[in-house]
């Protein structure tokens, strides 16, 4: 099982090395990949409690919202997420099998996890000496967050944090991921000032790892209470040892538009 999770954790680790890397078409393809793939799962954990969503309608929403990206033509978003909502909203007249909350879910899906992991293109795409820097800050704030609670969590752990939603979570690991994150992303601004000259106070850094050390955490019990009312353990098996993609994704959702947003306001 350790074995399987290493395994696992190492393939995915050089794919995404290899997205930052090459980056161009080849990393905005994969996004879109990961945002189908997310879907799918998300669709399939719902579809086990019962609901009936318009996965077609929903891949062909998200695909459209990627090719407005692709051209830069987000302007069109808007449009689409209506024109879609309202088709969702007319299907269910004449196909009685269907209700309004399969089409809540169909629509929703493409928002999370569908949307939200476009986020790596809006961070990855900033001007340089941003863009993937933001990103691969992103990525060690958001691992970082796990690494030291589930660490901290096992060797200090006494108070649950959310027992209803995550039994194995405690307190002192979440307090041990939040100190984590920030040590990490300061470090990583350190290095960052010093390798390339990045005029940016280290404040900003441990501000970024605290927002991402809270809203990590938060992205991982939000998706543990959609597994819990599905009444199920991962959202799927594509990485052995972790679950589904959106297993290893929960976390990251959540992180990714604050950085955005944080870069937008404090540091452009």
């Amino acid at each position: 099982m350790l074995l399987q999770r290493v395994l696992s954790a190492a393939v995915g680790i050089l794919y995404i090395f290899f997205m930052l890397y090459f980056g161009g078409w080849f990393f905005k393809i994969s996004v879109f990949i990961m945002s189908f793939i997310l879907m799918h799962e998300f669709y399939h954990a719902f579809a086990i409690k019962g609901y009936k969503p318009i996965k077609w309608l929903g891949y062909i929403l998200i695909f459209l919202l990627f090719y407005s990206n692709f051209i830069n033509q987000w302007n069109n978003s808007i449009i689409l997420i209506m024109s879609f909502t309202i088709i969702g909203l007319i299907i269910p007249i004449f196909d009685k099998k269907l209700n309004i909350m399969d089409v809540f879910t169909t629509i929703f899906a493409a928002f999370y996890p569908g949307m939200m992991v476009f986020f790596l293109i809006f961070l990855g795409f900033q001007a340089s000496p941003y863009g993937m820097n933001l990103l691969i800050c992103t990525f060690l704030v958001t691992w970082s967050t796990d690494t030291f609670a589930y660490f901290v969590g096992r060797a200090f752990g006494k108070n649950k944090l959310c027992p209803s939603i995550s039994p194995n979570k405690t307190v002192e690991g979440s307090l041990g991921g939040l100190i984590g994150s920030i040590i990490v992303s300061t470090i990583f601004g350190l290095i960052l000032n010093n390798s390339i000259n990045l005029d940016v106070h280290l404040y900003h850094f441990g501000i970024i790892g605290l927002l991402g050390g809270i809203l990590s955490q938060f992205g991982d019990l939000c998706a543990s209470s959609i597994k819990r009312y599905c009444g199920i353990k991962d959202f799927g098996n594509l990485l052995p040892g972790h679950g589904g993609l959106l297993d290893r994704f929960d976390s990251l959702l959540f992180v990714m538009p604050a950085i955005y947003i944080y870069y937008l306001t404090f540091l452009v």
